[in-house]
């Protein structure tokens, strides 16, 4: 049965709901267009624990794309400080390729710095950074940032690749913590529930204000609605396809495993303990013209 869908939303007492910053499409309108560039310098700046000058939006244009094909990766690609490239994303669900994606994405945009007849030379930092809600790694921090390392050694084989994750889900576990930490009022911001969860994160950092102050003004625009609710029918779509397709591929392996301790001449009771299946599944397994 497909659960039910509801938008992902932040109260607003007896006001219409505020949309969520988690929402992709939120996170592109305030972080990644042209004009919201000291917003995007001061989360990236939290994030990496360092001041950054500038950050130049690389795809500014990805909005307009968006608008046409529903589809698109709604990622921040953009230039900081001594040229370093940084990819920015908001992802909603873990997922097995995870590592993967972000390794694949961060490749691309390291290798994008070559054109033809360039040396190595030109190849800068690049960062990849995923803002993730969900918990996927068994630490208590919320905040995982990785890089290259030589496993005997010890010691950093290049800084040339970086890549942050940060686990939203665990951010009311430091909130009361690390007051001077930069990034948990950014966290508090993109993770808050209610209005007043977005009033302390801005009371905290005036960029934060103004990021509050925009998504107010874009929740009360009907057109933008519209866009949020359709962004967060697909993304509910595309997270439920995932899990139904993990759910198909854990029922194939049980009934392999079933398959298998019958050909052991293994009892029905005893795969079922083994499996989870039901003995009617188990039965239907065992009458298959080839086990």
């Amino acid at each position: 049965m497909t659960p039910k869908r509801v938008p992902r939303r932040i109260k607003n007492g007896d006001e219409p709901y505020i949309l969520s910053p988690k929402n992709d499409y939120v996170f592109r309108y305030l972080l990644g267009e042209e004009g919201n560039e000291e917003l995007l310098t001061s989360l990236i700046s939290a994030i990496l624990g360092r001041r950054i000058t500038h950050a130049t939006i690389k795809n500014p244009y990805i909005l307009k794309l968006y608008y046409d094909t529903k589809e698109c990766i709604l990622d921040i690609k953009a230039e900081i400080d001594e040229n370093i490239l940084v990819d920015i994303e908001m992802q909603l669900c873990n997922s097995p390729e995870l590592i993967n994606r972000i390794l694949l994405y961060w490749s691309r945009l390291y290798a994008s710095q070559m054109k033809a007849g360039d040396g190595y030379h030109v190849l800068k930092k690049t960062i990849s950074i995923l803002i993730l809600d969900d918990d996927p790694y068994h630490t208590d921090d919320f905040h995982v940032c990785s890089r290259i390392i030589n496993c005997v050694q010890k010691f950093e084989l290049t800084d040339l690749l970086e890549i942050h994750i940060l686990e939203l889900p665990k951010v009311h576990k430091r909130r009361e913590q690390d007051t001077n930490d930069k990034l948990i009022p950014w966290m508090n911001f993109l993770y808050a529930q209610t209005r007043e969860e977005l009033d302390m994160a801005s009371e905290a950092n005036p960029v934060i204000r103004k990021a509050t102050d925009m998504l107010t003004a874009m929740s009360r625009d009907e057109e933008e609605r519209l866009r949020y609710e359709a962004r967060e029918e697909f993304l509910f779509d595309q997270q439920y396809g995932l899990q139904a397709a993990e759910r198909k591929g854990i029922l194939i392996n049980k009934q392999e495993t079933a398959r298998r301790l019958i050909k052991k001449g293994m009892d029905d009771q005893f795969i079922r303990e083994i499996t989870g299946l039901k003995l009617e599944e188990i039965s239907s397994i065992r009458n298959e013209k080839e086990v």
